[in-house]
């Protein structure tokens, strides 16, 4: 019989643990085609050892293009080798943490690839991870879940960890949204009727109005706080069937809901504490090393918000990369010279050009409004999105003609070389969600999100330029994306390449006059090499002027951020009294400068929130509550949120009441400019063009410059399409002008019954057709160059009125001179957004021009006031 074989077991090397720093490592793993490190690595890696290593938190701004990778891989075997620890590297997506993988193979480094669901983790990588063999590489949605099952590693690496603030903040986000959960959105919706004005709830319950204007939106937190027990019956009942994110968000929140805040627009729910508490969350705060690193950090605490940690030491940048290069981009940006079609329309013969590109968009809406321009012009392009990339690029590299149209993306994508060599930011990178989105479009919080704006487009414009040779084309589509970079103020706080390159595209773009010509200069860029050479000079000189400069107001968001994150925990744990402690401080950090007004309000109700909350529960001052919504009420007139929440929160009866549909016009105006630009000629040629309309007795004419007239003061203006509407519409919240127009009809003619009835049928249609509420105001108006009525026409008369072209054409003037006037201020001064609003809102009262002022000037004369004649 043949003995059995035994095992041929191992006996364990028990080694002495040799101290080696991470460039030792790097030395040590002689990486074929790496023959060394940058002065830079090497400096980093250096101060992460000698001043860094023992820290908990800590951040490293790494310029694309700079071997951020390889920094963080060496720093990671080092952990793992010499601190015998289980260390994570997180990836925004499969498709990087897999490319990372690659890269951690490519240099020796044991690495182990767990993305996919985690009951399906290979057997053997896991194993490597947990006995320390393998730094593993993962995607951040492997940590944040209820359940992860990489609960326990002692460093975690977070690549581009400014993309990770959804990534982060969805565990603790309950999102509802109205495509997938219709029910259960406008259920929560009508619990909250009451709280939300008409104007917004007519908006949601009607189906087509999301892409006509965006609706963000917050339930005042004493009325969310009252309904809370309805809310959480509400959603008990029905979290099953609204997607296992939102139910396992709900299971992290739902003991927690007096710390959230509920946002809502046209499209989703979200309720969730303004910063994550992810220090209550094991697998991130048992890790003894946290680090971030990022292409850019940011000035103002960004960092700390979104990782809910109150402080993060920070590796300075090494000298020499303050001007480093990372290619050359070519930015142009098509509004400052074109209106929106033209700009749609450089980026598409761009695109036919070019045969691959990459466009970014901030939002769903974005996105598809671009998608189904290229299907419609472009049809035999590949339109490719984030789900065609998740595990690989191939499918984008492999065709000649496609598109990659990617939402709120603006890191951790690589197109370098000919891979792409056209990139497109549609639309401005202001908000990945809804309380970004609320923040910056509501409150004018604008200081403190400035820095994440900033982030994000130096993040997108290393995407196609990812070495120091490389080179591509860069539009930049959206009038408040030009706006934002035609400020010195802001564009002083890009990297000195970045705002060199700006300063060169916003001053070419203003002497390009045609669409083509356009087109040709950035084809020329990237097949010329001299010209390509002769622009990259032009741009290297003028870079040894700038220098980077953080606004004054950002070092006041460093120190209060700190206290910011206590608040959010404080009041995470009900520790009501150190909650109130804590949100004290945050606003006496905040005290001074206008430009802080948005964020300061915010805060002071934040502050009112806590003492509503602790309100009978602590022995505090009764109405310290309504004194710091007093205070917050106080803040400003331009911030339009304001306006509404006086109507749901306690008050002191001094404060003054701002006019909502004030608001609204100048925001709509302050929109307006954003959009004329507020350099260059566009201006000019748009108020010719719109003179000239208004001008015209042709019917079609005059119909497309009233309706100019309309955008220009402020309302929203559109004409509806069809037989018996109205000839353009005016509306403001919920009043309504509706317009008949007559110019074609002779001036000696009597108004007669049939202009009546098709401007008090005007009426009607708007009441039937526009959704409005019972508060609604509509009026109906007859323009036309007569002075008469028929008398046959007065009964059909009534409630109806009469304006004069010769009137209009006057309004019209008039308009163009305040923008004028406007304008010529907002160039001067380069005002921050506070200041832009209540120098709008001034020079409409100083000019007769607010809304009151227009409904007044339209129903001077009543229809049935004209001379009578039989």
């Amino acid at each position: 019989m043949t003995e059995k074989k035994k095992f041929e077991f191992v006996k364990p090397k028990v080694g002495k643990i040799i101290e080696k720093d991470p460039e030792s490592i790097f030395r040590e793993l002689q990486i074929p085609n790496v023959k060394g490190l940058w002065s830079q690595q090497a400096d980093i890696l250096r101060d992460y050892y000698n001043n860094f290593k023992n820290k908990q938190d800590i951040a490293i701004e790494l310029p694309t293009g700079t071997g951020k990778t390889l920094i963080g891989l060496l720093i990671a075997e080092y952990r793992r080798r010499c601190n015998q620890e289980q260390v994570l590297y997180l990836c925004p997506t499969r498709q990087l943490a897999s490319q990372v993988y690659a890269k951690a193979k490519e240099y020796g480094i044991n690495a182990s690839l767990l993305i996919g669901p985690q009951n399906s983790y290979p057997d053997d990588e896991y194993g490597d991870y947990v006995t320390n063999k393998a730094i593993a590489i993962t995607t951040y949605s492997a940590v944040y879940n209820t359940n992860p099952k990489l609960n326990d590693a002692d460093t975690i690496i977070f690549d581009d960890a400014h993309s990770a603030e959804n990534y982060i903040s969805s565990l603790w986000t309950t999102e509802i949204k109205r495509k997938e959960n219709k029910e259960v959105f406008e259920s929560i919706i009508d619990l909250f009727r009451n709280d939300i004005n008409d104007y917004h709830y007519n908006r949601i319950m009607n189906d087509d109005m999301e892409f006509y204007k965006p609706i963000y939106d917050l339930i005042p937190y004493p009325k969310y706080l009252e309904k809370l027990p309805q809310l959480i019956e509400l959603l008990e009942a029905n979290i099953s069937n609204c997607g296992k994110s939102a139910k396992y968000a709900w299971s992290m929140i739902n003991e927690n809901l007096e710390s959230c805040q509920m946002y809502f627009s046209w499209g989703e729910i979200n309720i969730r504490p303004l910063i994550s508490p992810t220090q209550t969350h094991s697998a991130f705060s048992r890790a003894k090393q946290r680090i971030y690193m990022s292409a850019t950090l940011g000035e103002g605490g960004e960092l700390e918000r979104i990782t809910g940690v109150r402080k993060i030491d920070k590796i300075p940048i090494p000298k020499g990369w303050d001007k480093y290069s990372n290619g050359r981009r070519l930015i142009l940006f098509p509004n400052r010279v074109f209106n929106p079609d033209e700009s749609i329309e450089v980026a598409l013969k761009a695109i036919k050009n070019h045969g691959r590109a990459l466009v970014l968009c901030p939002d769903n809406r974005a996105a598809q409004f671009f998608k189904s321009r290229v299907e419609k012009e472009l049809p035999s392009f590949n339109i490719l999105q984030s789900t065609d990339i998740e595990d690989s690029l191939d499918s984008f590299i492999s065709k000649k003609k496609a598109v990659l149209i990617l939402t709120n993306r603006y890191d951790g994508i690589d197109l370098s070389g000919d891979i792409c060599r056209l990139q497109i930011v549609f639309g401005m990178p202001e908000a990945t969600n809804l309380q970004e989105a609320f923040m910056w479009n509501r409150l004018n919080a604008n200081s403190v999100l400035n820095e994440l704006v900033k982030t994000r487009i130096t993040q997108a414009l290393g995407r196609c330029t990812r070495s120091s040779d490389d080179f591509a084309n860069v539009l930049m589509i959206d009038s408040k994306l030009m706006k934002f970079c035609a400020k010195v103020e802001n564009r002083v706080g890009f990297h000195p390449e970045i705002q060199a390159e700006l300063d060169f595209g916003l001053e070419n773009s203003e002497k390009i006059e045609t669409v083509d010509e356009m087109v040709d200069f950035m084809n020329d860029f990237i097949t010329d090499e001299d010209y390509y050479n002769s622009i990259n000079d032009a741009i290297t000189e003028i870079r040894e002027e700038y220098e980077k400069k953080p606004k004054a107001e950002v070092k006041k968001l460093v120190l209060s951020v700190e206290n910011e994150v206590d608040f959010v925990y404080a009041l995470w744990k009900k520790e009501l009294s150190r909650a109130l402690e804590k949100v004290k401080v945050v606003i006496e950090n905040l005290s001074g400068g206008r430009e802080l007004d948005g964020y300061r309000a915010w805060w002071n109700y934040l502050a009112g929130n806590a003492a509503y909350l602790a309100k009978g529960i602590l022995p505090i001052d009764s109405n310290l509550d309504k004194q710091y919504y007093s205070t917050a009420l106080r803040s400003t007139n331009a911030v339009s949120w304001l306006s509404e929440l006086i109507h749901h929160i306690p008050a002191e009866k001094d404060v003054p009441r701002v006019d909502p549909y004030l608001s609204t016009q100048i925001e709509n105006i302050d929109s307006v400019l954003s959009g004329l630009g507020l350099h260059g000629q566009k201006f000019e040629k748009n108020m010719k063009q719109f003179i000239d309309l208004i001008k015209s007795d042709e019917s079609k004419k005059f119909e497309q410059g009233l309706g100019l007239l309309g955008q220009y003061l402020g309302f929203d203006s559109g004409k509806p399409i069809g037989d018996g509407t109205p000839d353009g519409i005016w509306s403001l919240r919920n009043r309504f002008l509706g317009f008949e127009a007559k110019t074609e009809e002779n001036e000696k003619d009597p108004v007669y019954i049939d202009a009546c009835r098709q401007t008090s049928g005007h009426k009607k249609w708007i009441i039937e057709n526009c959704n409005i509420s019972e508060d609604s105001n509509v009026d109906a108006i007859l323009i036309s160059h007569k002075s008469s009525i028929r008398k046959d026409a007065l009964p059909h008369s009534r409630e109806l009125y009469h304006i004069n072209c010769a009137s209009i054409r006057e309004l019209a003037l008039k308009t163009a001179g305040v923008l004028r006037k406007i304008r010529a201020v907002l160039v001067k001064d380069q005002g921050f957004d506070l200041f832009t609003k209540e120098h709008i809102g001034n020079t409409l009262s100083e000019e007769s021009l607010t809304y009151r002022d227009i409904e007044e000037c339209f129903k001077v004369i009543s229809l049935d006031e004209l001379d009578v004649v039989n």
